[in-house]
C-alpha cells in the first residue's frame, strides 16, 4: 500500500471517530458513505481486528479501535510538531481543543481563563465537556481532562497543575442558633449538608493533630452539586464542606464563616491528564502553559 493510501485511510478513520457516524464523516469529506464504509472494512481486514462497534443507532470504538486511535493521533501530533518547527507562521494555533472536567472545576477554574486564552488564540475553538461521572479520554474524544485527587487510569500522563483547598463553612445565623464546632467530634451534633453517599467528597477528612481522619456527617439535604450545597448553607440549613474558591464570594460578604480551620486536612492535587507526553499537540501545550501562568500551583 502506498503512503498516500495509508494517509487517506487514516484521515477517513479519524473523521469517523470525530463524527461518530459514517454518513456524517462522508459529508464532511465530500465522499459517498459507501466509500467510508469500504475503507474502514478494508482497514479492519488488514489489521485483523474490529475498530468499531456498529448498531443501527450507534457507532463507537472497540478497545482495539481506541488503541489504534491513540496511535494515529500520535502520528498526527508528530506531523504537526514537525511543521511547526520548520514554519513559524504555523505557530498560530487552530482547530478544536476538547477539555473535560467536573462542572464545578469548569466553573471555578476553566471558564475564568477562557476570555484571555481564546483572545490569544482566535483561530482555536475550545469545547468544555463537564461531567459528574468519570471521563474517558478516548471514548469522549478529549484532548485532556482535569482530575482532583486520584487519577483513574495509570496509562495516562498526569501533570500536577494546582491544589484545591477545602474548608467547612456555616452561615452566621446557623452558628448563632447551633453554636460553633470546636473539634471534629462536634460535627456529630450539627446538621451537615453533604454530597450524596458514594461520592469521595462525602468524606470530610480532618486533621486531629495526630493523623487525618475521615468523617461522614449527615443532615437534612444531600446533593451532587457544590453550588447547591453552598446556597443551602447560606440559607442557614447547616454546615458544609466546600472548596475555598467556591465559597470565596460568600465569605467576603460574610454570608458564610469558616469553622474548624485548625483541623484542615492537606489540599487535593489537581492533575491535567492526557494521552502521551511525547506527542502532545500544540493546542494542549498552549492551554497547559496558559493555565500554569494564571493559576497558582498551591
Amino acid at each position: 500500500m502506498s503512503l498516500y493510501d495509508n494517509i487517506r485511510e487514516l484521515t477517513f478513520f479519524l473523521r469517523v471517530t470525530e463524527e461518530s457516524s459514517f454518513s456524517a464523516a462522508a459529508r464532511s469529506l465530500d465522499v459517498d458513505p459507501s466509500t467510508i464504509s469500504k475503507v474502514v472494512q478494508r482497514m479492519e481486514d488488514r489489521l485483523g481486528v474490529r475498530l468499531f462497534h456498529r448498531t443501527s443507532r450507534t457507532l463507537r470504538l472497540t478497545h482495539e479501535g481506541e488503541r489504534f486511535q491513540a496511535a494515529v493521533l500520535k502520528v498526527v501530533s508528530a506531523i504537526e510538531e514537525a511543521e511547526e518547527s520548520l514554519n513559524p507562521s504555523l505557530n498560530e494555533i487552530d482547530g478544536v481543543l476538547r477539555i473535560g472536567s467536573t462542572a464545578g472545576f469548569a466553573r471555578l477554574w476553566l471558564t475564568p481563563l477562557m476570555p484571555g486564552f481564546c483572545a490569544s488564540h482566535p483561530k482555536l475553538k475550545v469545547e468544555l465537556v463537564a461531567s459528574q461521572t468519570p471521563l474517558n479520554l478516548a471514548e469522549q474524544q478529549l484532548d485532556l481532562a482535569f482530575y482532583s485527587g486520584m487519577v483513574p487510569d495509570s496509562s495516562l500522563v498526569a501533570r500536577r497543575m494546582t491544589t484545591v483547598h477545602w474548608r467547612i463553612f456555616g452561615s452566621p445565623e446557623y452558628l448563632k442558633r447551633h453554636g460553633t464546632p470546636r473539634t471534629p467530634e462536634d460535627l456529630d451534633g450539627h446538621q451537615c449538608l453533604n454530597f450524596l453517599p458514594g461520592s469521595f467528597r462525602s468524606q470530610w477528612p480532618l486533621n486531629d493533630g495526630h493523623d487525618v481522619r475521615s468523617f461522614t456527617p449527615s443532615g437534612p439535604v444531600a446533593a451532587t452539586d457544590g453550588d447547591v450545597l453552598c446556597q443551602l448553607a447560606v440559607a442557614g440549613m447547616g454546615l458544609v464542606r466546600l472548596v475555598d474558591a467556591r465559597a470565596r464570594a460568600d465569605v467576603e460578604s460574610q454570608r458564610l464563616l469558616s469553622v474548624l480551620d485548625e483541623f484542615r486536612a492537606p489540599g487535593d492535587p489537581v492533575y491535567a491528564v492526557y494521552q502521551n507526553r511525547r506527542y502532545l499537540s500544540s493546542r494542549v501545550r498552549a492551554f497547559l502553559d496558559y493555565f500554569s501562568e494564571h493559576v497558582p500551583a498551591d
